[in-house]
């Protein structure tokens, strides 16, 4: 299924909004672009599509270690002349099991990716 949101009078939005599209529990979003096409899996049944317009006003960056805790006070620069910057608080936890699941995931992937290379090079 594929979705485009087009306003029907661009003037009244505000200048760099995002635009996210969700349907079911699928959400896509962007920043707004009336030509662009939003892709959606089949639909089965009715699902309501939900619209949402948003205004980014900041944005911070911070880094996350896996099999680790830690808390950091960070300020979220303003991009917006309305807002000042924003400082948070972010706690940040990864449980062993996370990381573990992950780590076998990703080693059981990328085993069925080397066999699919070994039977195509063989057959």
């Amino acid at each position: 299924m594929e979705i485009h949101v087009e306003a029907a009078n661009a003037d009244m939005l505000p200048k760099g909004c995002y635009v996210s599209v969700r349907v079911g529990d699928v959400l896509k979003q962007g920043r707004y672009e009336p030509q662009r096409a939003y892709n959606f899996p089949g639909i089965d049944r009715r699902r309501d599509v939900r619209i949402d317009v948003y205004q980014h006003v900041g944005t911070c960056l911070l880094a996350a270690e896996p099999d680790s805790s830690s808390v950091h006070d960070t300020f979220a620069t303003s991009t917006h002349p309305d807002f000042p910057a924003m400082k948070f608080k972010v706690n940040v936890t990864t449980k062993t099991e996370e990381v573990q699941k992950s780590k076998t995931d990703r080693a059981a992937k990328m085993k069925g990716k080397a066999k699919d290379i070994d039977l195509s090079v063989s057959g």
